[in-house]
């Protein structure tokens, strides 16, 4: 019996494909039509839905098209099984991922909203949790390079300050870590004192001490070092180069008198 034949365009069709898509497996040697005729029409059978079938599902379990290829001719359910595995751990992989760079967002999101209820120049309170930390060197200010690209989503410098004013400032850069083998600084969980600055590259050490000296004159009493952070940066545009910076520092007791 002749099998049915069809075309590029009533295969394509049928399979919800492109037919560039399908000119392009030919080309790779992945799905080649079952009939070419002299004039250049290309035909397939009824049986090769069943391998665009296949192709379409290992593609939807995330293999390459070159993985795709070396997959159809696995005959070892064995191999078979040992690639699906593979690729699982690979998909797991990226779910990890996705879900760590959705928390990242939420907490990005949620610090951009507590920056616009705040707003610039106003002291708060807010307690954080314990925070790991990878902190370098002490370093000239104009040696510390921090972004995305360097130190991740959560960076930012610490300042070390014995008294305030200061005349003498340690400058380190420091990073968030998942755990604290990774880490040797830990943030010490507890109430911090609070507030937002708008700086440029330039002068971020100038304006966090006057950002520090308003904390200090709504009578508020600090210890330890001040933690600076870029808020926004790598997310959003601003004007001139000035973005917005926090400040937090840690409590020593209640608001003086």
């Amino acid at each position: 019996m002749k099998k049915q034949k069809l075309s590029s365009g009533e295969i394509a069709r049928i399979c919800n494909l492109n037919k560039k898509t399908l000119f392009y497996y030919d080309q790779i040697n992945l799905l080649k039509p079952a009939i070419v005729e002299d004039n250049g029409y290309r035909y397939y059978t009824l049986d090769q839905i069943d391998r665009l079938s296949k192709i379409k599902a290992l593609q939807s379990v995330g293999f390459s098209l070159a993985e795709i290829k070396q997959q159809l001719y696995v005959n070892d359910i064995s191999e078979g099984i040992a690639t699906l595995n593979r690729q699982k751990q690979i998909i797991e992989e990226k779910a990890n991922e996705l879900v760590a760079v959705k928390n990242t967002m939420d907490l990005k999101i949620l610090e951009l909203e507590h920056y616009n209820h705040i707003g610039i120049n106003q002291v708060y309170i807010k307690d954080f949790n314990e925070e790991w930390l990878y902190v370098d060197n002490p370093s000239p200010q104009e040696e510390i390079i921090a972004n995305y690209l360097f130190d991740g989503y959560h960076f930012g410098i610490m300042l070390g300050i014995k008294d305030y004013p200061a005349e003498k400032i340690e400058i380190t850069k420091y990073k968030h870590m998942d755990n604290a083998k990774k880490a040797n600084f830990k943030k010490e969980k507890g109430r911090y004192v609070g507030i937002y600055f708008i700086s440029g590259e330039d002068h971020i050490i100038a304006d966090a001490l006057k950002a520090m000296t308003r904390i200090q004159q709504n009578g508020y009493s600090m210890e330890g070092q001040a933690f600076v952070k870029d808020i926004a940066s790598d997310f959003v545009n601003f004007e001139h180069g000035n973005i917005p910076f926090q400040m937090t520092l840690k409590l020593t007791d209640c608001k003086v008198k």
